[in-house]
């Protein structure tokens, strides 16, 4: 379900836009299931990572941890070359997270939910509700810009946090040029943003291209990214609203790639 911020406040998304095609702006490419979830509406998918990402060199634990949590893709990718145990347990954000770290070759991967748009604190949740202070150390692998920070927040229960910084990231010069070429002339009407470094970049991109920004339909995943495009002139705005399912600790995600 959408929400709409302001004139739109009682319309989805989908009556509203009449330009069925969004571009999606994550570092790494869609998943089917992010391009599934569109097609369901009619959209056509464009994909452009906003922000460049640099992996960064992965010591050695020196403790041994029950679990291994990750909010990004990009962590789990980060961990491809470590010699950290394959068989400690990982959770990650959304299946897109779990997936990965299972590619890369650990065992246990699972995520509290499969929707293509998850939510940090629904992971902080399910650890809170399924995993024990006591059974040990919790790894908190991460980028170096945070809106949720787990081990942070996970502390205040109990839980011994170790915090790693994994990647990092910074925007991109310019759009591509059949990127920036469908923007300017309307063919994407739509921009799926999933954090406040994206929306920054997307902005910033559209006044370096001479591309009037405002008027594009912003979809979000919360009200903090809904806020965060309002400060910067955004009037269109939707907010994903999806239920989102908690497994319980022995339900593991199948990687279908």
């Amino acid at each position: 379900m959408f929400i709409a911020h302001q004139k739109y406040a009682h319309t989805h998304l989908m009556e509203v836009s009449k330009n069925k095609s969004i571009l999606l702006t994550n570092t790494r490419p869609p998943t089917s299931g992010e391009i599934a979830f569109w097609a369901r509406f009619g959209y056509t998918v464009h994909h452009q990572a906003l922000l460049s990402v640099r992996l960064l060199p992965v010591n050695q634990l020196d403790v041994d941890p029950q679990a291994i949590v990750l909010t990004s893709a990009n962590g789990a990718l980060a961990l491809e070359h470590s010699d950290w145990d394959r068989s400690i347990p990982v959770y990650g954000v959304g299946i897109a997270t779990a997936t990965t770290a299972k590619s890369v070759g650990f065992i246990e991967c699972s995520s509290p939910s499969d929707k293509p748009y998850p939510s940090a604190l629904n992971l902080i949740n399910w650890i809170k509700n399924n995993l024990d202070p006591q059974d040990g150390v919790i790894v908190f692998g991460c980028g170096e810009h945070l809106r949720h920070d787990i081990a942070e927040e996970l502390s205040k229960f109990g839980f011994q946090m170790l915090k790693i910084l994994l990647y990092k990231t910074e925007q991109v010069e310019k759009f591509t040029a059949e990127i920036a070429r469908a923007l300017k002339n309307r063919n994407i009407g739509s921009v799926a943003i999933n954090s406040e470094q994206v929306i920054k970049a997307f902005t910033t991109l559209c006044q370096k291209s001479d591309i009037a920004f405002k008027d594009f339909n912003i979809v979000v995943s919360g009200e903090f990214l809904k806020n965060c495009a309002i400060q910067l002139g955004y009037v269109k705005i939707f907010v994903v609203q999806q239920n989102h399912q908690t497994r319980n600790k022995q339900q593991k995600f199948i990687d279908k790639q």
